[in-house]
This record gives C-alpha cells, structure tokens and sequence, in this order.
C-alpha cells in the first residue's frame, strides 16, 4: 500500500490522478494499491443521488458534478480527504464490507482520541451528537476503487449552510476541534493508520 500525501491541492488535479491510477489498475499496469492524502481548496461536489433541492442556496455552475455515490458535500481546508485506489477482489472485499471499513477507520480514529461517534440506520457515514462528521463517497469500477472519505478536523463549517449536505436535512456537521484540541497532521496520521489496518 502506497501512500501518497499530496497536502493542499485543488479537487480536479487530484481527480485526474484517481482516474489515472484507476485506468493503470484496470490495464494491470500499476500493482500498488493507493491512499492518496489531500486537504482540498473549497469546493462543492455532487454525486449521483444529487436532487436541485440538496444545493440549497447554490447555482449549478459553483458545482462538481462526478461519478460517484452519494450527495452534495463540501471539501475545504481543514479536511482530510482520503482516496484509496484498491482492488477489492485481490482483498476479498464486497463494495459493502469496503464501505462498512471507510466507516470504521473514521470511527477507530475518533475513539483514539476519546472521541464517540457511530453509524445511523439507513444513513451512510460518520456521526457524533454535535452532528455528522465523516462523509462517505465512493466509485468501483471493474473492482479498482476511487473517491472515498472525509473527516472534518477543523473545516469552515459555514460552507456547508450553503447545502443540505449528504441531502440530510437537520443534521448539522461537526469538527473534531468541537470536541478535542488536536492537531490536523496527529488525526491523518491515526486515520492512515487505521485504513491500513483495516483494509
């Protein structure tokens, strides 16, 4: 597993490189599997279940439309965006069980820092009493993932009142830095961590 800590970069760059690393897996080009490691400069994406009453107070044009599961979200800086490129039929993994670890490594990560958050029925993500947390988007073709994750440490959370996010209404986002005083680069570290281990 390579990891691949891109640091601050803008959202189509980094889409360019999944699509890439995806193609070169498909071809049995690329062997590795990847995580690629980014914190985003603003921007609002949708996936496929995006409905016009999800960009809120957004025009068409301020947003990303990809090929992934999922809503609206937004990604910006104090966010860690996690995007493994893996084949899940060399891990034995359903798309299911794959979602099901995204989850976990977010939920794992919290708990190393005392921090409680959980699963919704019926709901995909990460939730905490203050509100939802971790966000799960993600795309399988021919068995080679990409999209996947992220985890709000201390994010501008008045972008998301521009959205509903996820198309939930009435939950609010939250920040790790609601709860705790950590650093972003300890919770990447602890969230890498945990991926690796579960995947």
């Amino acid at each position: 597993m390579k990891i691949l800590d891109l640091g601050k970069k803008d959202y189509l760059s980094v889409l360019g490189l999944q699509l890439k690393l995806l193609k070169e897996k498909q071809l049995g080009l690329e062997k590795n599997d990847f995580i690629i490691l980014v914190e985003h400069y603003p921007v609002y994406t949708c996936g496929k279940s995006t409905k016009e009453e999800h960009l809120k107070f957004l025009k068409k044009d301020e947003v990303i439309e990809i090929e992934r599961g999922g809503s609206i979200t937004f990604h910006g800086i104090g966010q860690i965006v996690a995007y493994p490129i893996i084949n899940l039929s060399n891990r034995k993994l359903s798309v299911k069980n794959y979602v099901w670890i995204l989850e976990e490594s977010i939920i794992r990560t919290l708990s190393d820092f005392g921090i409680n958050a959980f699963r919704l029925e019926g709901k995909r993500g990460v939730f905490t009493d203050k509100g939802k947390i971790g966000f799960i988007g993600i795309r399988v073709s021919k068995h080679i993932t990409m999209h996947g994750i992220s985890l709000n440490v201390d994010v501008d959370k008045a972008f998301f009142d521009r959205i509903i996010p996820c198309g939930l209404e009435n939950i609010p986002v939250a920040n790790v830095s609601d709860f705790k005083d950590v650093s972003f680069k300890n919770v990447k570290l602890k969230l890498v961590d945990n991926l690796k281990k579960l995947l």
